[in-house]
């Protein structure tokens, strides 16, 4: 299965969600997964290279890649139908190469804030994937969520992104974030994300036809 962490929208934190659930995909849910880094940034991989740096056991493998080598992801994907390939993918819109990477992803997840400019890019990355892919899954999540500050177009943007896809429950902008790794979460998410990641897999990677999969 292919689960896509995407937005054409930039620092919504999409590499520190997939590193948080290829996390507790292998430590949770007792799965294989691997990780594609498809960001310009680099972040998530890095944080496997400072991970193997400490020597911290590996939770699982991450290598660059890009858009265009998507192909031959899928190619090699194919021979592993138990794994689970994370891609954390750049934010950008302007590469033709998209309508596969689109099309062919069984998951989308989307992280997305609460600010004006956000929500614009979220509502037009969200439209751009339905109208390549309609069938597509994408589940939204609001991320980096201030207790401090009143969001007074929420509701209005959740109706409206809620046409695309789920909404999940908002994760909050927490300085924990800062400490994790690609072999450690630390313990004061877990009660924040756990509820979010279980639910995706119950409703969405822990299916039947996934089972099924498995056991050829």
């Amino acid at each position: 299965m292919i689960i896509l962490f995407a937005n054409q929208k930039g620092g919504v934190g999409k590499s520190t969600l997939a590193v948080l659930f290829s996390n507790f995909a292998v430590q949770k849910r007792n799965r294989k997964v691997k990780v594609f880094d498809m960001d310009f940034q680099q972040s998530l991989y890095n944080k496997y290279l400072n991970s193997d740096l400490l020597e911290n056991e590996k939770l699982y493998e991450v290598e660059l890649a890009n858009i265009p080598g998507f192909k031959s992801i899928k190619k090699k994907v194919s021979l592993y139908p138990a794994q689970l390939t994370v891609i954390d993918l750049a934010g950008k819109m302007d590469d033709d190469n998209l309508i596969q990477v689109f099309k062919e992803s069984e998951l989308i997840i989307c992280p997305f804030c609460y600010d004006e400019y956000s929500v614009t890019s979220t509502f037009e990355f969200c439209y751009v994937v339905k109208k390549v892919n309609p069938s597509s899954k994408i589940i939204l999540i609001p991320n980096r969520v201030k207790s401090s500050v009143k969001y007074e177009t929420l509701e209005s943007v959740n109706q409206a992104l809620g046409q695309f896809g789920e909404l999940s429950s908002p994760v909050s902008d927490r300085i924990d974030f800062q400490r994790l790794t690609t072999s450690y979460t630390p313990e004061t998410l877990v009660p924040i994300l756990d509820p979010i990641f279980n639910k995706i897999f119950d409703d969405h990677i822990e299916t039947e036809s996934t089972w099924e999969a498995e056991t050829i």
